[in-house]
């Protein structure tokens, strides 16, 4: 089996036949488990129900439901590299609908017995990948709400103190601190890698006391990697919560591991840079992380996780209530989760896949080994081939990029990069290929342009997120060749950049 292809669907629904034989299976459990269900009663529906009339009236709203969904955008096909949108693989689909159909909620064992027990087991994987000899963790509807409770635990734990994040943080963070009343947060700048400036991080840890530093491992906007190692000796030195928000790029972590659970020798990781390698081999020394299955997890939204290294942290969120958690001896992850209802089929689904595509370097990793060295000869052919070049080089696999800057003012490259998003990206009628836009700060573009005067706008750039790992596989020319090629001949069009031989379509 290669599950690069055996356990996805498909650009062009390849699959088809597999998917459908495993939901034709489990559709017919699911029926045979209802109908063990208390075999002495009879059927309540009276006699001719379901009516012959149900089907045409389903099927006509169907019909128009289905219309509607076929405007959506085509997030799964290699042409979209526009935002964290990426097919679930089969086995998370698999597992969802099945699961679906019974609909646990994870609030209380009671309401979700299997599917606790997946979760609890889903942490445990989540745990061993990241390091956590320890510790505990659940699953989230998402990255925001995993950060908004680790934020939470510390700030009530500790009592006291400031929260530092990075302008390349996500946005979400400033949220969290109104809504927790953080009265003291910090934003401080990034370098020209776009990670965390250590300098400016340490100036603000001598000047007052800090609760809590987020660390990013995969921002958003660039998928930068803040340097782990050093912000750890900073914690040594100052005492502070480190919490990584590892949303986007924990899973891999699942690269640094081979398939007993032991750490990969460096050689083989040759590829990898030293920078990327060194905050995954740290990520185990973090306090708490986050973590979302439905990126780089190949599962649906929302399945986001949280995991603390201690377990200090889950008595200061226990909660009870009179209606439930009456299971006393079950695990009930609702007393110290902020969510109440949580859907089982995220679980189930993130479990199923798990199981088939295991957290080491020859199982998810191989998905993931393929995304990261798409990203990287994309930016690396960029501007050999185009006339653009890429923002940052990529830790990950998102890469932002604009027209080159000889000779270019702010305004000029700008001007370029707006003409290039209307014509790939979502705003387009037939866009050949689509990206997304990422707007860099006055004050970050200042600094990374070397203009430290007349920033009045930010700089636009295009944003390429390569989450799928389709873009380097098939026969020649490959997605990732076509879209060098589009976007060399959208230079030439424009008066700008090389003569690129363009393949088919």
């Amino acid at each position: 089996m290669d599950p690069r292809f055996d356990l996805f669907l498909g650009p062009k629904a390849e699959s088809f036949e597999l998917l459908r034989e495993l939901v034709l299976q489990v559709l017919y459990a699911h029926a045979r488990w209802r109908r063990s269900q208390y075999p002495e009663d009879g059927s309540l529906y009276p006699s001719g129900l379901p009516s012959s009339d149900a089907l045409p009236a389903l099927q006509e709203t169907l019909a128009e439901f289905l219309h509607r969904l076929e405007r959506n955008i085509p997030f799964s096909h290699p042409r979209y590299v526009g935002q964290m949108l990426k097919d679930p693989a089969i086995p998370a689909i698999v597992a969802y609908l099945a699961t679906l159909l019974v609909n646990p909620n994870n609030h209380a064992y009671e309401g979700g017995p299997v599917t606790t027990e997946m979760e609890l087991e889903v942490v445990e994987d989540l745990k061993r990948m990241l390091g956590f000899r320890g510790g505990w963790g659940h699953l989230t509807s998402g990255g925001t709400l995993a950060n908004m409770e680790a934020m939470w635990a510390v700030r009530d734990t500790l009592e006291e103190g400031a929260v530092v994040f990075s302008a390349g943080s996500h946005y979400s963070w400033k949220r969290i601190c109104s809504i927790l009343r953080i009265g003291k947060w910090r934003e401080i700048p990034v370098d020209r890698f776009y990670r965390m400036d250590l300098d400016a991080l340490e100036s603000v840890l001598r000047s007052e006391r800090v609760m809590m530093v987020v660390a990013n491992l995969g921002t958003t906007g660039t998928g930068s990697v803040d340097p782990l190692p050093e912000i750890l000796q900073l914690r040594e030195k100052y005492g502070f919560h480190l919490h990584v928000d590892a949303a986007y790029g924990g899973y891999a972590r699942s690269l640094l591991l081979d398939e007993d659970g032991r750490l990969r020798d460096r050689a083989e990781l040759e590829w990898m840079s030293q920078e990327l390698y060194r905050s995954l081999l740290a990520l185990s020394d973090a306090d708490s992380v986050t973590i979302d299955p439905h990126k780089h997890g190949l599962v649906m939204y929302g399945a986001g996780g949280l995991v603390f290294r201690a377990e200090r942290f889950r008595q200061t969120l226990l909660n009870t209530a009179p209606y439930t958690y009456h299971v006393r001896q079950r695990p009930n992850l609702g007393m110290f989760t902020l969510e109440g209802s949580r859907p089982g089929a995220a679980a189930a689904a993130t479990w199923f896949t798990h199981r088939l595509m295991p957290l080491h370097a020859r199982g998810l990793g191989l998905i993931l080994q393929e995304t990261l060295l798409g990203a990287r000869e994309f930016a690396e052919r960029l501007p050999k081939e185009t006339d653009w070049e890429a923002l940052v080089p990529p830790e990950l696999d998102i890469v932002c990029f604009h027209p080159k800057r000889e000779g270019r003012t702010l305004a000029e490259l700008n001007r370029l990069a707006e003409a290039l998003y209307a014509e790939m990206s979502v705003e387009a009628e037939e866009p050949e290929f689509i990206f997304s836009k990422f707007v860099v700060d006055p004050q970050t573009a200042g600094r990374l342009l070397g203009q430290r005067e007349g920033m009045d706008s930010g700089w636009i750039t295009l944003r390429g997120v390569f989450i799928k790992h389709w873009l380097r596989l098939g026969a020649r020319p490959t997605y990732l060749d076509r879209m060098i090629a589009a976007l060399g001949a959208w230079g030439e069009k424009q008066g700008v950049g090389k003569k690129t031989r363009r393949p088919e379509r």
